[in-house]
């Protein structure tokens, strides 16, 4: 069922966002003045959030999380400064499912296993989201091996 978040659903999902990222990433995703709206599943959970009819966030049951969306993922590079969040690659690479470690230019050292981690070029162009299989700062460290798993690969134009 989708409809319009209440007011104190907003506060959860701000709450969430901030203790997953920070509060000004949290404010920024939950912009009071886009039509903010949520997906529940069929037994009553909070399952999607919509902002501008785009899908921006799924919320994780198995870890309380959110996931996050490439749209979600081009606000928060607006921002934060590089390379909170991120991890920077390579330019010619052609990314199918995941990101390894080869690749890897420069990562956010304060990334965890798990964490959702924002995958740019030099530019700070979006072309991808997925979770971080190894912490931020062995991920720069390995020579071979896979250090995100993508969930989400920007379409070339």
């Amino acid at each position: 069922m989708r409809r319009k978040a209440s007011k104190r659903e907003l506060i959860k999902i701000w709450g969430i966002l901030a203790y997953q990222f920070d509060p000004i990433i949290a404010s920024s995703l939950l912009n009071p003045e886009d039509s903010i709206e949520i997906i529940i599943s069929p037994k009553g959970k909070l399952r999607h959030i919509i902002r501008r009819n785009k899908r921006i966030l799924t919320l994780r049951p198995s870890s309380g999380t959110f996931s996050i969306s490439i749209e979600a993922a081009k606000i928060i590079t607006k921002v934060s400064e590089p390379p909170r969040y991120r991890a920077i690659i390579k330019e010619d690479r052609d990314l199918k499912g995941s990101v390894l470690a080869r690749d890897v230019l420069e990562v956010d050292p304060n990334i965890r296993p798990n964490d959702e981690v924002i995958v740019v070029n030099k530019d700070d162009k979006v072309v991808g989201v997925g979770r971080a299989k190894i912490a931020g700062d062995l991920m720069k460290l390995l020579n071979y091996g896979e250090v995100i798993r993508l969930r989400e690969v920007k379409k070339k134009n």
